[in-house]
């Protein structure tokens, strides 16, 4: 299934493949289309999000075992992160104090971190060639 699709300032094209229905082929190369011509409607109305920069914190708490902790944000809030939001395996390295780069995200149950970063001092030594 291929749609084209000529609207003011872009021409969008979908191609989709689907199984053996074309009820649902049809049905799902229209969704795309659709979300692409919404997508290019926030372009042209400049709703598109800007990325922010990252923000910066320190580690409040720590759970080793459960693989997750909280992060304190210099106005006071709490940013939930989760061992694999840390950058390089660092994760084990994070103690409570730890200075931390973090890009924010609105999780199922408030503010999370999607990627965590140590910074400054308290980044643990890299051991070089032996």
């Amino acid at each position: 299934m291929r749609i084209d699709l000529r609207v003011p300032g872009a021409d969008i094209s979908v191609n989709h493949q689907s199984a053996d229905d074309l009820a649902i082929a049809i049905r799902d190369a229209f969704d795309a289309a659709r979300r692409r011509i919404e997508d290019h409607l926030r372009e042209l109305r400049r709703d598109v999000k800007a990325h922010e920069l990252p923000s910066v914190g320190r580690v409040a708490r720590v759970f080793p075992k459960e693989g997750y902790g909280f992060l304190e944000t210099p106005d006071n809030r709490e940013v939930y992160f989760h061992r694999h939001s840390v950058l390089h395996e660092h994760f084990d390295d994070l103690t409570p104090g730890t200075a931390v780069r973090f890009a924010e995200e609105e999780g199922d149950e408030g503010p999370q971190a999607s990627t965590v970063a140590i910074v400054g001092g308290n980044r643990p030594p890299v051991a070089g060639p032996a």
